[in-house]
Parts: C-alpha cells; structure tokens; sequence
C-alpha cells in the first residue's frame, strides 16, 4: 500500500451506525484525500475480476465494498463493519458493534451469562424486525439442526439460533458482513431476516503482534495477546489471538424508580484461543486450517430485583404466596415474584467451544472459490440454579438477619453447601456438527454460475447430572444452493437462483432408552431472484425476492396444547426488498431500504378461542404474518477530520389466524406469547447518530442512538437516549492509549420483557468505563 492509499484509508474511517441501500460499508468508507477531496468527484474503485480485497477497500461497478466473500451476495442492503473500527471503538462484544447499523436490534439480559435454553438471558440479534437471522463464519452456518442454545421450539418468544456473542470472540474478526433480506439467500432458504457472516482474520505479509492491556468499572480487566504474519516465501500465513476478560458485579440504573444499584451475581471471566494457518500452493490452489475455542464461567442472576417490592411485609407475601401450598408464580399473581431469585446463592453459567475447519480450495474464477470444506464443532453448556428457592421461609436478602441465616444454613447442610459452589452442575448440554460443504464456481462469458452442497450431522444431547443418563437428538441436512449472476451491462446484474433443502426426521432417544421420530423427511426447493441496477455513477438500486422455506426445530414436532397435539408445520413464505442509494456529492451520500415480509404458516404462540373450554387457550399454531420495515440513512463529511452518519429504522408486525382460528382481540400480557406481540416489546422507532474525529494522533467518536415509541406495558420508559465515546491517542508509533465510556448519559433502560417477571427485570448496565493502552510490536 503506498502512502496515498494509507491516507486514503486513514481519512476513510469512520462509524457509520445507519448506512444502508445499496451494498455500503459501515464505519469505513474508500474516500479520497483532504487534496483530492477538493478537485474530484465522488471516487469509486470498480473492480470485477480476479478481486484482490485485503485491506483495499475495492468497490463494483454498483459501488459495493468487496470483501473475501462479498462475491457469494447479490446485491441489497449489506453493512460491513471492518477491522480498523473494531480497533477503535473497542466494544465489549460483538452484539454492541451490530446494534449501531441499522435495521438491527440486539436482545440481551445486561449480563454476560446465559442459560441454556432459555430465551431471554441470551443476546439474540434481530434484522428489519425479524430474528430468523442465520449467523456464519467465514460463509458457514454456525447454528445446529439438533439442537439450541436460544431456544428449543420455535414458538417459545424467539426463533433465533445461536447467541451471537458465544461465536467468536472480537479479536478473531477482521470483517462482519451484515446482509439483510433475500440479498443473504445464499447461506439458506431459513435467513428470513438476514444473515451476519464473520469472516476471521488472516496473518499479513509481515510478521506483527499486539498486546491490549485495559482495566475499568466494576473490576473489569482484559489481557489480549494477537501475533501474525508469513514465511519468507509467502506461502504460509499465520494468525493466533488469546486472550482472558473478567469483571464483577455490574451496576444499572432501575427504571422503575431511579435509583442506581448492583446487580448482583453478574461477574464473569471468559477466555479464547485462536489460530488460522493459511497456505498458498499457487494462484488456484490453497489450504486454511482454523481453530476456535472459547470458554466462559459467569455468575448468573436470572433477573434483577424489583425493588418496589424488596421489604419484609411484601417478601412475607411473595414467600407466602408460593411455599404455603399456594404455588403463586409470576408478576400478575405474585408482584415481586422475581425476587425469589435471590435465593439462588451460587447460580452460574459456563461453557466450552472447540471447532475446527479445514478448507482447500483448488480454483478461483471471477471472485468466485471453489473448495472443499470439513468442520467440526464441538460445544458444552452446564450451570447451576444454585442453592435455590425451595426453603420455608428464609430472611429478606440483604437484612441484617440474611448473612448469619445463609452461613448457618450452609453449615448445617452439606448438599445445600455444594450447590452454591461450582462443583455442582443442574445441568449439562452439548451440541455436536460435523459436516462437509462443495463449492463450485465458473464464469462463462457474461454468465457466472455458483453451485454450493453442505451435508450436515447435528447432534444435541441433554445429560442428567445425578444419574448420568443422557437423552439425545439427531438431524442430518443436505442444503443445496444453485445461482446464475448474469451481467445484462456494464450497469446491470441479475441473479436468479434456486435452494434445495433436505431434513431428514429427527431421531430421539430419551434417558430412559425409549427410540422415536419427530416429523417426517422434508425436501423443498425455493427460487430467489436479486437484481442491482447502476444509474451512474453516484446513483444505484436493487431489488430482491425470495421465498423462504424454515423447518420446525425437533422439539416443535412434540409440542401440545394441553392434551392434544399442535400438529406444527414448517413456515414458509415470501420476502422482498428495494433501496436506492445515492451520492448528492463527494461528501454526502444517502440511502433508504424497504423490506416486505408475508408468512403464510408462520409459527407462533397465541391466545386462541377453544371451543371446547368456551375461552381463549394459548397455543402454539401456523398464523399468517406480515412485516414491513425501513431503513434511511444520511452520512455526511464536513472535512478530513469530521464525518457525521444519521439513521432511522422502523418495523411493524402483524399475525392473523388462519384454518379458521379466532384469535383474542385483547390479548393480555399475562396470558399472550411474547413472540406474537413483537411489536410492544421493541422500540418502533430508533435513531441514530454517530460523529467522528480524526486529527494525526487523535481518534474519537462519539455514538448516540435514541429509541422512541416504546410501549410502557413492558418498558420502563417511553424512549432512551443512550451515547457512547470512545478516544484513542497515538502516544508513539507503536503505543496507544484509549478509553470508552458505554451509556455516557447513564440512561435507564431494557431490551428484553416477559409479562412472567414483569418490567425492568432485565435492565442494562449503567455508565462504566474502560482505559486501556494496545502496543504493537
């Protein structure tokens, strides 16, 4: 890279938290220098042959940035979060690099642990109001057929797969592509909502490390070691990271009456490795070995307290109310119930991920690999509810008679004793996927075809701790995936394309040795078509249409309503998107995304009428659905310093009955799904806001984002209003020193609800901070 381009690079990066239409780059635009700036028009880099992408920002003709597999898109809406703002903005997580783009909303517990299973203390990252959302390393699935670690049925208040932060960790990323609606078609005929593919980082031609050393609120301390690089010949690239984060109890602020408080049982301490190795035998030809591992051990709170209720005639009560034969659970029968969670002294949540790749790719044409692939993924989840919530009637936590009760409760019985240790496990899981994947890909004139096979072998298995016996689920897939990119002209593309998708039955063994299968062999085939049109070269569209096709998970196939079952089917249904994109000028550029979304058999949990009782029954049922949703955006450069991105994203559900089903007209919280009723428990509008400054040694940037039109049935608060800073100074060559202070305004707020433990059970962090320094050597 000369020097011109390194300014070109310097001067281009910035957050974007909202640029969408047309394929855009977040956060790091290919914008020319301060000089060129000046003189120039708008600058792209087109490139469409044999793409060269490492580190150049390299753009087509539709003035998408290309990536190491941005040819396998076609066309939409896409988001690229590159490696440089990673760097800068040193997010905690991934989940907190995403919700800046928008159209993307991340659901999470303000914790870092998550039980198995259940939804809501897990970080579920939703696309244009939709969680069906496939996540993917390096262009493969990481989700399991078998089995989840979000949910086990697809009615249960969220259809995602996997915790988006339990994937990899941040300093394995060199990119994340976000590709929202039918553009993601490639990856599967199930990525309603979009697809997010991380794709790793690779050793460059120069042997270089760094070490990241940083400490913070609440006991937070960080230790991150990278190292990469080449022999002499440039054959073999190398990359490994390790790294160890941990932290104490968190502090929020409750929204319910204002005051700042501990959440207590939130510290955690998670560590990785990884290592990719690369080797070039020519031009055509190359192997890559990878191999990621990551382990987490956190305390686990399940809910904050509601402190409306946290004195000793309520705790009397709640007590009460559910030990005295009584069995009163829930916020609408017991207000204040969550606060039995206290009791679980000792709770915690771990687990262990061990996966491998290998690929070898024997040709290239056109952008286009082809290879072949193995893998194996490998992953352990076990916890811990602790000592419980099952005594008679123990002590308000936190009075004076609480410590000496707990400690004599712990002497006087061992079993109690060990379960607020982490010898003890309440449960144990493990999910298992090996599979292969074949690759094909050749240009013929203005014809490039791609032909994509992936067999998979999914496995999860459930482990009962006291007695050793393990039930256990299986699921073979084969997903097939054929497309044409047609180039019509120098300014237009289209792609038609159609999936094929084989599930086999899933095959269960239960603990007791009991054989049996779920469902029944499935093979679908659905057609997609992508097109992108070039105007000029400062205006381009695209439109997309898919129709989309997602199997029931296992365990949909045994679900009952009451005694009878709920005879699931699969969702099916059709998905289209349009955006524009346009440059008014080389410093101001703007863009709109609409997404349509229409389910003929969507899969929900709803208060149905039940002829039979003469009263609306939850149940789980095929509805239809309908989903609109829009993204704008404006990104503006006043200068080669300062550039200021804006954002706006809405989405609207809707779910009707079908086969002739009546559902409630005034579905309430305590009895209704809260996948059914999306719309109450996301904003309906969010706006974002990101400024950032360069200047020689100094970075900063300062993010906003404004959620608006909450519903105060389950948020504490109509709106919040949450910024973010993050500065980095250069203090040598190879030093610098940073820091970055999360919800700068101390905001009050919640991303998840159940009406089960009421509002603010699940509130996130208050103002911390982190400061670090990163030497590079």
């Amino acid at each position: 890279m000369n020097r011109t381009e390194k300014v070109r690079l310097t001067l281009g990066v910035f957050l974007s938290l909202s640029l969408c239409g047309a394929e855009h780059t977040v956060y790091a635009q290919n914008m020319t220098s301060a000089e060129e700036t000046a003189e120039t028009p708008t600058a792209r880099t087109y490139v469409t042959k044999d793409i060269n992408v490492e580190g150049e920002g390299a753009r087509d003709y539709f003035g998408n940035e290309l990536t190491e597999q941005s040819y396998y898109r076609t066309g939409g809406d896409v988001d690229i979060i590159d490696r440089r703002t990673l760097d800068r903005r040193h997010y905690d997580q991934l989940s907190d690099a995403l919700r800046q783009i928008p159209g993307i909303q991340i659901k999470t517990p303000g914790y870092r642990g998550g039980e198995f299973g259940y939804t809501q203390t897990h970080n579920i990252v939703t696309i244009n109001g939709d969680d069906r959302v496939v996540v993917l390393v390096d262009g493969r699935r990481m989700d399991n057929a078998a089995g989840s670690t979000v949910a086990s049925r697809s009615g249960d208040r969220s259809k995602a797969l996997v915790d988006i932060n339990q994937i990899t960790n941040i300093d394995n990323i060199e990119k994340v592509e976000v590709i929202k609606g039918p553009g993601a078609s490639f990856y599967g005929s199930d990525a309603t909502g979009g697809v997010i593919n991380i794709i790793t980082r690779k050793g460059g031609k120069k042997p270089a490390g760094t070490l990241d050393l940083s400490t913070g609120s609440w006991g937070r301390h960080n230790y991150k070691l990278t190292y990469g690089g080449a022999t002499d010949d440039g054959k073999l690239n190398y990359f490994f990271a390790l790294g160890r984060e941990m932290g104490g109890d968190s502090k929020y602020k409750d929204g319910l009456n204002g005051n700042i408080y501990t959440y207590g049982n939130t510290g955690y301490k998670e560590e990785y490795a990884n290592l990719r190795l690369d080797y070039t035998f020519d031009k055509t030809h190359a192997l890559r070995a990878a191999y990621n591992h990551m382990q987490s051990d956190a305390d686990y709170p399940l809910t904050a307290p509601d402190y409306r209720y946290m004195n000793q005639t309520d705790w009397d009560r709640i007590v009460t109310g559910y030990n005295k034969g009584n069995g009163l659970t829930g916020n609408i029968k017991n207000p204040g119930y969550r606060n039995l969670w206290l009791m679980w002294v000792g709770a915690y949540t771990a687990y262990n991920k061990n996966n491998t790749d290998i690929t070898y790719t024997f040709h290239r044409d056109n952008g286009m690999e082809s290879f072949v692939r193995v893998y194996d993924q490998n992953e352990c989840y076990w916890g811990s509810w602790g000592m419980g919530d099952e005594f008679d009637h123990p002590p308000l936590p936190g009075s004076a008679a609480w410590g000496p009760w707990l400690e004599q409760l712990k002497k006087n019985n061992p079993a109690v004793a060990l379960r607020t240790t982490r010898n003890y496990r309440s449960w144990f899981n493990k999910l298992q996927n090996r599979g292969i994947q074949f690759q094909l890909g050749k240009s013929f004139g203005k014809h490039d075809v791609l032909t994509s096979w992936t067999y998979d072998n999914a496995k999860a298995f459930s482990i009962q701790v006291r007695t050793g016996k393990q039930s256990s689920v299986k699921r073979n897939t084969v997903i097939g995936y054929i497309q044409d990119k047609i180039s019509l002209s120098d300014k237009w593309e289209i792609t038609p394309s159609l999936r094929l998708a084989h599930y086999s039955d899933a095959h269960s063994i239960s603990q007791s040795g009991v054989h049996s299968t779920g469902g029944k062999t499935t093979n679908t085939v659905t057609p997609s078509l992508n097109t992108q049109y070039a105007f000029n070269d400062q205006t381009s569209a695209y439109f997309g249409y898919s129709r989309v096709r997602r199997p029931l998970r296992p365990s949909d196939y045994t679900a009952r309503n009451g005694t009878d079952p709920a005879n699931l089917e699969d969702e099916k249904g059709d998905v289209w998107t349009l955006g524009v994109r346009h440059d008014f000028s080389n410093k101001t550029t703007a863009s709109v995304h609409y997404d349509y979304t229409r389910m003929s058999n969507a899969v929900v949990r709803y208060s149905v009428w039940d002829s039979t009782a003469h009263d609306f029954k939850l149940k789980f049922v095929n509805a239809k659905e309908k989903k609109t949703s829009v993204n704008l955006s404006l990104q503006h450069r006043f200068d080669s310093h300062l550039t200021l991105t804006a954002g706006y994203s809405h989405a609207f559900d809707k779910f009707s009955a079908k086969d002739g089903m009546t559902f409630d007209p005034e579905l309430k919280w305590a009895d209704g799904n809260v996948n059914s009723v999306i719309n109450r428990l996301r904003p309906a509008n969010t706006y974002t806001a990101d400024l950032a400054y360069e200047n020689r040694k100094l970075y900063a940037a300062l993010m906003g984002t404004w959620y608006t039109g909450c519903d105060t049935s389950a948020y504490t608060s109509k709106r919040a209003f949450i910024l973010d800073l993050s500065v980095n100074y250069t203090l040598q060559k190879d030093l610098t020193l940073y820091a970055a202070i999360s919800n700068l305004t101390n905001q009050a707020y919640e991303t998840v609800y159940t009406s089960y433990l009421g509002m603010g059970a699940w509130p996130q962090p208050s103002r911390h901070f982190m400061v670090g320094m990163k030497y590079k050597f």
